[in-house]
């Protein structure tokens, strides 16, 4: 994926992983974990929306519709779906400053990283 679509998924990787900068400054501030697992969830639900809204159709609709169905909300998931996962709150604050593992294939648009690798 040249451009464009791929351009723009860089720029939410890259503001994803920012976030680590957040979570440094507010561990370093003494914050407890979950308020620090709150505000960072927030914040990259928050990302995912803006960069979902700069997305062109159909990508955006295909990147909703993976999304809804892995996590049965095209916002991803929720914390209350996380904790009920088993995740500690510390949990919940590191992978907010992971971006999840997608690349694009062009045939079938989004899909993880594993499933476009072990296509060839």
């Amino acid at each position: 994926m040249s451009g464009g679509a791929g351009d723009l998924r860089a720029a939410y990787e890259a503001e994803v992983h920012a976030l680590d900068g957040e979570a440094q400054r507010m561990w370093a501030e003494g914050h407890a974990p979950e308020t620090i697992a709150r505000h960072l969830h927030a914040r990259r639900r928050a990302l995912a929306n803006a960069f979902k809204a700069r997305t062109p159709e159909p990508m955006r609709s295909l990147i909703e519709a993976r999304t809804l169905r892995a996590h049965g909300d095209v916002g991803g998931p929720s914390i209350a779906t996380l904790r009920a996962r088993g995740c500690s709150w510390e949990d919940i604050a590191q992978s907010a400053c992971r971006p999840g593992r997608l690349t694009f294939d062009p045939e079938r648009g989004p899909v993880p990283a594993q499933e476009r690798d072990d296509r060839g």
